[in-house]
């Protein structure tokens, strides 16, 4: 791994910063599609549930929609992941940022690939934006993620040139 910070690691230092100080995931609308019916099939059968529904009228609306709280519900109705508040992967994501030894993936060419960020310990891959905001974060086995770019550690001690 480079020894010293290029100009496109120092973006990646600003971006990952921006995520661990904003807790920024953004916004989703859906529009009508297939990507929208697929989502409201997906919580059909958790309606039911107050903040379900609220998510499911605020969809159909073609409203914006918050990303945290809708990646929430999927993990924790959809998915029947062990998620019980949106805080959950709030906290989740700040540890994979904060372990040390997590390993950044660079980006492609492509201006709105993003950076992944794994951490072994915790079996999680967060994915953040150039612009520092949440993405997703993801259970993920570290296999099949291209070459590693950094380590996290070494990121943050190492001086620009």
């Amino acid at each position: 791994m480079t020894k010293a910070l290029n100009a496109q690691s120092v973006l990646a230092v600003q971006a990952l910063k921006e995520a661990l100080a904003k807790r920024d995931w953004g916004t989703r609308v859906f529009h009508s599609g297939s990507m929208t019916r697929r989502t409201l099939a997906e919580f059909a059968p958790y309606e039911h549930i107050p903040e379900v529904k609220q998510l499911v009228d605020v969809i159909r609306q073609g409203k914006p929609v918050d990303a945290l709280l809708l990646k929430y519900a999927k993990r924790r109705y959809v998915e029947s992941e062990d998620v019980r508040h949106p805080d959950d992967l709030n906290h989740w994501f700040e540890e994979v940022i904060g372990d040390g030894k997590a390993v950044l993936f660079k980006p492609g060419a492509d201006p709105n690939s993003r950076y992944l960020v794994y951490s072994e310990r915790h079996q999680l891959l967060a994915v953040v934006a150039r612009d520092g905001r949440r993405v997703s974060l993801y259970k993920h086995d570290g296999k099949e993620l291209g070459e590693p770019w950094w380590i996290l550690a070494d990121l943050i001690r190492t001086p620009t040139r």
